[in-house]
């Protein structure tokens, strides 16, 4: 199994990068490929199983883009057929809409996967936001902090339906993104380890299910104890 992680010198917020470390230890026999910004991305070859995108600044956001612009189309064509999962968390996901707005109205042309998809920043304002959402049955605990909103993406293609904070805009419960080539979420930081169902879910894609996640006791205890804390009506969310 291969699987790729984009451009780690600059996609690197929030803790992000821990999920590959994580994977590592579920799948000690993958061959991992840190792709540079100088590099060209190993899925375009189409043997990767799984293409890991994480959060970046804004402004590494155009930079990405700049880098994956020249190859549109085959991205696309990549994402639609399934052959590799890409799963890209935080503002990675803004960058397969059809454009981000920046402060100033104008904007920065993105991947357009999906054509009515688009997302608005508002910085210097942060929206930070607890999530909890039922995923297949399953919860999704975690956060997001973030300086824009996505707008536009159909139903059809929600990760998940939140329960508790906003999704992928305040006005709405959808959050994320699951289609067969792609899973996107604006959920920070060790979405793995703080999720073991979605774990599993994630190594059954991959074709490469285990009977027990290492850690999985402990993990299994502080989505436990996360869960619990969800119930505090003390609990605030910003």
């Amino acid at each position: 199994m291969k699987i790729e992680v984009l451009y780690p010198e600059i996609c690197c917020l929030y803790g992000d990068k821990g999920n590959m470390r994580y994977l590592q230890l579920c799948l000690p026999e993958a061959e991992f490929i840190y792709t540079s910004l100088n590099d060209a991305p190993a899925f375009l070859e189409g043997d990767i199983d799984l293409c890991y995108l994480c959060s970046m600044s804004e402004a590494s956001q155009e930079l990405v883009l700049e880098r994956l612009m020249p190859w549109q189309e085959k991205i696309v064509s990549l994402m639609q057929n399934g052959r590799t999962l890409f799963l890209w968390v935080g503002n990675a996901l803004e960058l397969l809409g059809a454009y981000i707005q920046r402060e100033d109205g104008s904007r920065v042309a993105g991947l357009g996967v999906f054509f009515s998809m688009y997302s608005v920043r508002q910085s210097p304002r942060r929206f930070n936001n607890l999530i909890r959402a039922d995923f297949k049955g399953t919860k999704l605990i975690g956060y997001t902090s973030r300086f824009s909103h996505t707008y536009g993406l159909s139903k059809e293609y929600a990760l998940c339906q939140t329960e508790i904070g906003a999704g992928m805009n305040p006005k709405t419960k959808q959050e994320g993104i699951l289609t067969e080539g792609i899973i996107a979420t604006y959920l920070l930081g060790p979405l793995l380890v703080a999720n073991p169902d979605f774990t599993h879910y994630l190594l059954k894609r991959l074709g490469a299910p285990l009977e027990k996640l290492p850690y999985e006791d402990a993990m299994r205890q502080a989505y436990a104890y996360k869960m619990k804390e969800m119930d505090n009506p003390d609990l605030k969310l910003f």
